[in-house]
């Protein structure tokens, strides 16, 4: 698997006249190689020629070398450096193994000043481009295994959301549900939970993004809770909304019937051949007839995997084609600042010819803490 993915990454560069491919630690490395590295202060490149016949070269720490050496796929010039000698011997002795390099794509959110820098100074002529255009549409269709992944970590966190959800007394904390949703995510066979778990109520729930704090939830206050966990290093995203010990007044109901028939439409719209920005129109135009559009102030979605947040991005102006083996979430929610905010979020696979919709947790209204 992992050779045929760096012969899929030399086409592509070769196909867009690129010399080759910079790799730090992180998700586009494990995705090559099926090894974690972790990027720290230590400079650890990884470089991809287009030519075939160069093996790859590494520049990389002397105590991450053994790693290297028990979990590759395939060979590489290891060109080592420890803390006293520092990395410009080996970035020297790299750049001589690279011979002709004059175009080099790398990770455009992951390459650092220190790594360019010291590539710049070795390789002073190369053309530094992005490298998302060779990486991007490898990863954005998912094979067998990776699904497989991705369904484990679906059903490990929804059993763990399951547990803490019925089993909340009134009157606890943001916080105290945070940590129980953390433990029983780990105990129930997660691997880790890379993003602290978004868990609001009352108010802050119209913070998209805000974070638990030591607020009480009270009776008929809105719960929300989204969360990320991984296992095999692939993620999971859900969110659930609920209402806290009593039935929801009829504001509630209406608001949250919107936001679910809008997370019920898009997932339907899903299917081969209709674009990332279609299924965001169809998505966010139940909410407008709802006369709740303004306050949907997100994309509908985007791609999962490796990364948390990856593409493709469900979201207007991409007219990229969806294909069999995207995967990505549909999440429309709508925030009423000093109300409340609504999200409910799944993650959908396409198929053949259509979609699954890989989570499975109720997306009924719930009452929690009774």
């Amino acid at each position: 698997m992992f050779t045929q993915r760096l012969q899929n990454v030399r086409q592509r560069l070769t196909a867009q006249g690129i010399d080759c491919l910079a790799l730090l630690p992180g998700f586009n490395l494990r995705y090559l190689t099926g090894m974690d590295f972790v990027l720290l202060e230590r400079p650890f490149i990884t470089f991809i020629p287009a030519d075939e016949t160069t093996d790859p070269v590494l520049v990389i720490p002397e105590l991450e070398v053994p790693t290297w050496k028990r979990g590759a796929h395939f060979e590489a010039r290891i060109f080592a450096w420890d803390d006293r000698s520092g990395p410009d011997e080996a970035m020297r002795q790299a750049s001589e193994a690279l011979p002709g390099m004059r175009t080099l794509a790398v990770e455009y959110l992951r390459m650092r000043v220190l790594e360019h820098d010291l590539i710049s100074r070795f390789v002073p002529d190369v053309r530094i481009v992005k490298g998302e255009a060779v990486l991007d549409p490898l990863r954005m269709r998912k094979d067998a295994s990776e699904i497989a992944s991705l369904r484990r970590a679906i059903e490990v966190a929804e059993a763990a959301l399951e547990e803490v959800v019925s089993s909340l007394s009134p009157g606890v904390t943001e916080r105290e549900i945070c940590s129980q949703l953390t433990s029983a995510i780990l105990l129930g066979g997660g691997e880790t939970v890379p993003i602290e778990p978004i868990v609001l109520s009352g108010p802050r729930s119209a913070l998209p993004h805000g974070r638990p704090g030591e607020r009480r939830v009270e009776a008929g206050e809105i719960l929300l809770i989204d969360f990320v966990m991984t296992v095999n290093s692939y993620h999971s995203d859900i969110t659930r909304t609920f209402v806290v010990s009593q039935e929801p007044d009829d504001r509630l109901r209406e608001v949250y019937a919107a936001v679910r028939a809008a997370n019920e439409a898009g997932r339907a719209a899903v299917r081969p051949g209709v674009t990332c920005q279609d299924v965001d129109r169809v998505t966010r135009q139940v909410l407008v007839d709802a006369g709740l559009g303004e306050y949907f102030i997100h994309r509908t979605g985007h791609g999962l995997g490796l990364d948390v947040h990856e593409e493709p991005g469900i979201v207007e102006g991409n007219d990229l084609p969806l294909e069999e083996g995207m995967v990505f979430t549909i999440e429309p929610g709508v925030y009423l600042e000093g109300w409340g905010g609504i999200r409910i979020e799944d993650d959908v696979v396409v198929t053949e010819d259509g979609c699954e919709t890989l989570t499975t947790f109720s997306r009924e209204l719930r009452v929690v803490a009774t």
